[in-house]
């Protein structure tokens, strides 16, 4: 499963503010594996749309401390996302 963090009215430097955009680790299957994607979209007005979303970076650090306090064990991440896994039973 992967997580497309939206930045328009978060600030995606605060993990409990990108931990609200992850499900959390007991509605998923066990063992899942879930990706949050190192930038986030901010959409704006009229000329944003038509220019499309803006790509905003997510610290690494960020994205992990929110796949943790979603539940979420085995975390790791790279330049592309940050990963974790739903644990199981």
């Amino acid at each position: 499963m992967t997580v497309r963090l939206d930045a328009t009215e978060a600030d995606v430097e605060e993990p409990g503010a990108v931990a609200g955009q992850i499900p959390h680790a007991s509605t998923v299957s066990p063992g899942t594996r879930v990706v949050v994607l190192a930038t986030a979209t901010r959409r704006g007005g009229v000329l944003r749309r038509l220019l499309g979303p803006r790509r905003v970076p997510v610290p690494r650090s960020t994205r992990c401390t929110a796949l943790l306090v979603r539940g979420y064990v085995a975390i790791g991440a790279d330049d592309d996302g940050a990963w974790g896994y739903a644990p199981e039973p």
